[in-house]
């Protein structure tokens, strides 16, 4: 397993910054679409969930492979196909949270998103650093 020593691999440090930096930019267009759609447009949560992902997916995935992960890897081109994968992975994560926190607790969409813009982006980016710009 690799160890993560940000000390003493600048490289990796950068990645995580660019990858954090991005990061904000797209949980707040992930959020803002989806809270905007399930509280002032009413429509379903998980639906508006997926406006927020789809939104997301498109910005990142230019962003990411662009300046994020720039010069790491091995491949010569971006693998949109990996991508796709690893983000639908976290598509599914964030229906977790939508349907634990909104459908099945019946707690406020605000606060489903806590997790969606924490714990979502960390799982993204260990799969992403490790799969799809490796």
């Amino acid at each position: 397993m690799e160890r993560i020593a940000l000390s003493s691999n600048p490289e990796l440090a950068g990645q995580m910054l660019r990858y954090g930096v991005t990061g904000i930019g797209l949980a707040a267009l992930y959020a803002a679409i989806y809270w905007a759609g399930a509280t002032l447009a009413a429509m379903p949560a998980q639906l508006a969930n997926g406006a927020g992902f789809v939104a997301a997916l498109i910005a990142g995935y230019i962003l990411h492979s662009q300046w994020s992960f720039r010069g790491h890897g091995r491949r010569g081109g971006w693998s949109w196909s990996r991508f796709l994968v690893v983000n639908f992975a976290g598509y599914l994560l964030n229906c977790l949270w939508v349907w634990l926190i909104v459908d099945e607790l019946a707690r406020p969409v605000a606060l489903s998103i806590v997790p969606i813009v924490t714990l979502t982006p960390l799982f993204t980016f260990l799969l992403n650093r490790r799969w799809t710009f490796a």
